[in-house]
């Protein structure tokens, strides 16, 4: 069943990009780019089994980020930079924030009936604190490397490539070592951050298909 879930938010994910960009063209970029910040954020706190592996299942969103930002930068260039880099950082902020605050929820009808996020804060409130401030450095690396790597490179495929296996180690690394290290085994924190990272490799080979269908012929000189 996990397997069907995954498979399934993986194909919802790059069909939500591409209806809203059918529907709203650069404002619907923007869009997709807060809602899936969002939802990365919720999914960040959550750790699914998949094929009998245990990964993170933020890194189906997370991916999906990258490639919007891909898409912006290809399409408009540097100027589009700011914009990206605020908008993810205020939108993890205020998703930071609504978590927190719905630790002291005052349950509307009976606690039997109502969520409770008071494990989730307790346990995982790490994220909470370091998880806006990792994405942000994540995203500025992408946009640094994807100017970079396209001098060096102008096909489409291996650029991306190249930019998720740096900056899927870099967040890897960093993610997991602050948020787990304590929680679980150092063991199980290694083996679960290299899986997710592996498993977000097949993931950017899949959104290849978006970046191709969204991405202009002539893109932006940088």
């Amino acid at each position: 069943m996990n397997e069907l879930i995954f498979v399934a938010l993986i194909i919802m994910s790059i069909l939500t990009i591409f209806c809203l960009y059918k529907l709203y063209d650069i404002r619907g970029l923007y869009f997709s780019l807060v809602i899936t910040s969002l939802i990365t954020f919720i999914f960040s706190f959550k750790i699914i089994n998949v094929f009998t592996l245990n990964i993170n299942l933020n890194i189906i969103t997370m991916i999906n980020i990258f490639t919007i930002i891909y898409i912006l930068i290809s399409r408009n260039g540097k100027k589009e930079m700011k914009n990206i880099l605020k908008i993810c950082l205020y939108t993890n902020i205020a998703s930071a924030i609504l978590i927190y605050l719905t630790n002291y929820y005052i349950p509307a009808v009976t606690e039997s009936i109502t969520i409770s996020m008071e494990g989730t804060f307790k346990y995982n409130y790490k994220i909470l604190i370091f998880y806006p401030l990792i994405m942000l450095l994540s995203q500025y690396v992408v946009i640094k490397l994807f100017n970079f790597i396209k001098i060096l490179s102008n096909n489409i495929y291996i650029d991306t490539i190249l930019i998720y296996i740096i900056t899927g180690l870099l967040y890897t690394l960093i993610f997991y070592l602050i948020i787990y290290i304590n929680i679980l085994p150092i063991t199980s924190t290694i083996f679960m951050g290299v899986t997710t990272f592996l498993v977000g490799l097949i993931i950017t080979g899949i959104n290849l298909i978006l970046i191709k269908i969204l991405n202009p012929r002539t893109e932006v000189k940088l």
